[in-house]
């Protein structure tokens, strides 16, 4: 493709002529080829400016920037230069999103869960379907991984072409505050959009929670939305339907689909569903007042798109687990273990709260904190956890570039349960399967289905689940 193709629907101010045959994107200089475009992106540790040299002298023909630099190579001067990559990258790969339906999924909990839900009951419904998200990318039955929850926009919109061409008719995706803050859905434009809920998260790059929430209401605007599906027991929720007509969904009031009667079980969840004068009840294996949430707004964006209430009952129905969410095992002793991604303190007082209710004998608690991210949180997850745990071991998340033992000592100070500090993420899971009993629960939290551990820019192989297995498997030996 030549730039002025690739520049389409741009804003920019060339500087220098010609144009080039651009025959790859990239914003880091380790992806340059010959023939790129390369974007100046400014990151929270480096700014792609000052390496426009290197990104030359590897084979870039054009430098897109935000300000003029001292070179000869074309220049294309843009105002935001990641909005300008998320358009020059849907050009490139053939404008693929505006040929898909997509269905954007927005909240700082149970976006994965319920794009998962979502996702059964649209390939109940006859759509092949395929899912982007924290758990990687899913489509023709093969699993993806990615880094990022919403991946940046030259990998995403290559994959929105992959998906086309492997005839794919509806995209579930989750978006994170950060794409929307960082432009990365600019040019895509959803046909729905579901708001989960509100609370906090990403204080290290939002600071406050108004500009975080800012960043999540800023989503649900024409430009990025055409019709909405929100949680109004939720306050941020009920703020974006004030601001534009949508289909909202409660377990607590008045809303166009309500959850009534709800019985919860230790391994299931059953309510009545109530929608517009129609009646069915959702019977599900998913567990938990949260999943109640995740199931229900599944099940309003599906009665959105005209499916039926009794595909989407019975697609619900089928839904045995969501890979790292509330993921469940029993031992031989009937000992409960379950491995959870969440990692707020909203995140874990609702999976907390579902698993003391059920839990006859101790609860047990397997957590940490990740490194380089909200601080402010650490002593809230400490005091939640302190609040439902019978017993705590600390251990680590992904330090990332933080001293463990420092996190950890940020987290102790608000724990006022008993607990252990083990910061070897294996052997702490040891010590708390070892430590538990027949009529006990293990929750392990923090990495749900991630497969990797993150130290000092590496990521190092690890599964919880598989952890817990190889343990199970040890003991059966």
């Amino acid at each position: 493709m030549y730039l002025q193709q690739l520049l389409n629907g741009i804003a920019y101010e060339l500087i220098g002529s010609g144009n080039p045959e651009i025959l790859s994107l990239s914003c880091d200089t380790s992806t340059v080829t010959q023939g790129s475009l390369f974007f100046c992106i400014k990151g929270a540790k480096y700014d792609g400016h000052d390496f426009y040299s290197k990104a030359i002298g590897d084979g870039a023909v054009a430098i897109v920037c935000e300000h003029l630099l001292e070179t000869q190579a074309l220049q294309i001067l843009v105002k935001d230069v990641r909005s300008a990559m998320a358009l020059a990258a849907k050009n490139f790969y053939d404008n693929c999103a505006d040929k898909l339906k997509i269905i954007s999924v927005v909240g700082t909990n149970g976006k994965t869960s319920t794009s998962y839900i979502l996702e059964s009951i649209l390939t109940k419904a006859g759509y092949n379907t395929a899912v982007i998200g924290t758990n990687g990318i899913f489509f023709n039955a093969q699993r993806r991984s990615t880094g990022l929850t919403t991946p940046d926009p030259i990998q995403l919109h290559y994959w929105f072409r992959q998906m086309y061409l492997n005839n794919v008719d509806v995209v579930v995706m989750e978006v994170s505050a950060h794409a929307i803050a960082l432009h990365k859905m600019d040019g895509i434009h959803s046909d729905i959009a579901i708001f989960t809920n509100f609370s906090q998260d990403h204080l290290d790059f939002f600071r406050t929670m108004e500009a975080y929430a800012a960043a999540k209401k800023s989503f649900f605007t024409e430009k990025y939305v055409k019709n909405i599906v929100t949680n109004v027991d939720d306050a941020l929720g009920r703020e974006i339907a004030q601001m534009r007509p949508s289909v909202t969904y409660s377990v607590e009031g008045n809303a166009d689909v309500v959850a009534k009667d709800i019985k919860l079980c230790k391994d299931s969840s059953v309510y009545q569903v109530e929608i517009k004068g129609q009646n069915a009840v959702i019977n599900t294996r998913l567990a938990g007042k949260f999943n109640v949430y995740n199931t229900l707004a599944a099940a309003t964006c599906a009665f959105v798109m005209g499916i039926d209430i009794d595909t989407v009952v019975n697609a619900i129905g089928e839904v045995d687990s969501v890979s790292g969410r509330n993921e469940t095992i029993v031992r031989s002793d009937g000992a409960r273990i379950v491995v959870d991604f969440a990692h707020t303190p909203d995140g874990i007082r609702n999976i907390l709260s579902f698993l003391k209710e059920t839990t006859e004998g101790k609860l047990i608690v397997v957590f940490g904190c990740g490194g380089n991210r909200d601080k402010f949180k650490r002593p809230l997850m400490a005091e939640t956890v302190s609040q439902f745990a019978d017993f705590a071991v600390l251990t680590n998340d992904n330090p990332r570039y933080e001293d463990p033992k420092l996190i950890a000592r940020d987290v102790v100070e608000s724990l006022t349960c008993k607990y252990k500090v083990i910061l070897n993420r294996s052997q702490a899971t040891e010590y708390a399967l070892s430590a538990a009993t027949g009529a006990d629960t293990v929750a392990i939290l923090g990495k749900g289905a991630e497969e990797y551990q993150e130290i000092r820019g590496r990521k190092f192989p690890y599964s919880d689940v598989d952890i817990v297995r190889k343990f199970l498997l040890k003991e059966q030996l």
